[in-house]
């Protein structure tokens, strides 16, 4: 799995996470400005741990994150 494939799993993993806490942010009260930083750091930090940890996953096994063979 070349860096491709992390690069999209970063990102997925950053848009649903920040996505998710900007509308409990806003939901809660906080203004849009405050709630945007807030979304945006947390979802940088789980982002990276949620990637690290399947990184290190495949870097242990990397017969289970593969296809198939056919």
């Amino acid at each position: 799995m070349g860096w491709k494939f992390w690069m999209k799993r970063f990102a997925l993993a950053f848009v649903v996470a920040g996505v998710v806490l900007l509308v409990v942010e806003l939901v809660k009260g906080h203004e849009t400005i405050d709630a945007a930083k807030f979304a945006a750091s947390w979802g940088v930090l789980t982002a990276t741990v949620f990637t690290l940890a399947g990184y290190v996953r495949y870097r242990r096994n990397p017969a289970c994150m593969s296809p198939p063979s056919r």
